[in-house]
């Protein structure tokens, strides 16, 4: 989880302004021996006549966090695995696995979309347009860069905690685990759906549904068996952040000490959250943030909001 920067691109002034962004990838070298050396730029410019204040969304390419904002796709077509932070130096190093798709020719595209914010504070959508890059990659095509064990541990650990924080994320994980059960409680008794499913999880759907119910089922007590670390992340930006592939471990940052215990944005919601995004939870990804844009997902596209953090 996060907080949002602004972004300001300025164009010369014109009577009659257009809005239009260009996003360019960069690749340093077109071949790589070592997917640790896996490095690209992106270049945003304004190239319509109106300035722009852009949110820095993590989601997007102006994030400096090692999220997944970028596609690797070999000349397959197959995508490589993302093996980094679900909440840049444009740094894809180390966070793509490119095993399962092997050395050859990728294509590295980006995502494209941007919010533009107005002056009365609201956002409005705009799409770049997009310059790829191409890249060789042969040699080393996985980075042990984040590994990290599995803990399954009867109780919650600590790195780097002190005694009050370990009591706050204590207070944290036993309201987490109460939001899970009254969840967990509430799709047991509706089999079928109900409002508050289809609110949030869109049209009711049998495989859908049997993915929500795991997913809290496996968060009842999956929080008080995990380590958390709050000696790693100092981004005051920031609440949390997860490696999803390497279960066990939150790492939180700065911003999550200033959160309530309770409620949206809270330290308790920031567990579900993050736990969510590992795979042996549920795998979610941040298709959208925040209520609004969380309702607005459940009715656009239910199997993304099945899969949303939020």
């Amino acid at each position: 989880m996060f907080t949002y920067i602004i972004l300001i691109l300025y164009a010369s002034i014109s009577a009659h302004a257009d809005r239009s962004l260009s996003l360019k990838i960069v690749a340093p070298s077109a071949t790589i021996t070592d997917v640790d050396n896996f490095d690209v730029a992106t270049i945003i410019s304004n190239t319509g006549s109106e300035t722009l204040r852009l949110l820095r969304d993590p989601r997007s390419p102006l994030s400096d966090l090692p999220t997944e904002k970028f596609a690797v796709v070999d000349s397959k077509g197959t995508r490589a695995e993302f093996n980094g932070i679900r909440l840049t130096v444009d740094a894809v190093a180390g966070v793509y696995n490119l095993t399962s798709t092997g050395a050859g020719l990728y294509t590295v595209d980006a995502a494209n979309y941007f919010s533009v914010i107005e002056a009365n504070s609201s956002l409005t959508a705009l799409y770049a347009k997009i310059v790829t890059a191409e890249v060789t990659i042969l040699g080393k095509l996985a980075s042990i860069k984040h590994d990290v064990p599995s803990l399954m541990n009867k109780r919650a650990s600590y790195t780097g905690c002190s005694i009050q924080q370990q009591a706050e994320i204590t207070s944290a994980i036993y309201f987490a685990q109460s939001y899970a059960r009254e969840s967990h409680t509430h799709l047991k008794l509706n089999p079928s759906g109900s409002a508050r499913y289809t609110r949030w999880f869109g049209t009711f759907g049998n495989g859908r549904y049997n993915k929500v119910l795991g997913s809290f089922s496996r968060l009842l007590t999956s929080p008080n068996n995990w380590t958390y670390d709050c000696a790693t992340c100092s981004d005051p930006r920031l609440y949390a952040y997860v490696y999803p592939n390497k279960y066990g471990v939150v790492y939180l940052c700065e911003y999550f000490w200033n959160a309530p215990a309770t409620g949206p944005g809270s330290k308790a919601d920031t567990i579900i959250h993050e736990g969510t995004h590992f795979s042996k939870i549920l795998g979610t990804r941040d298709y959208a943030y925040g209520q609004h844009e969380s309702l607005d997902l459940a009715q656009s596209s239910p199997i993304n909001a099945v899969y949303n953090a939020e």
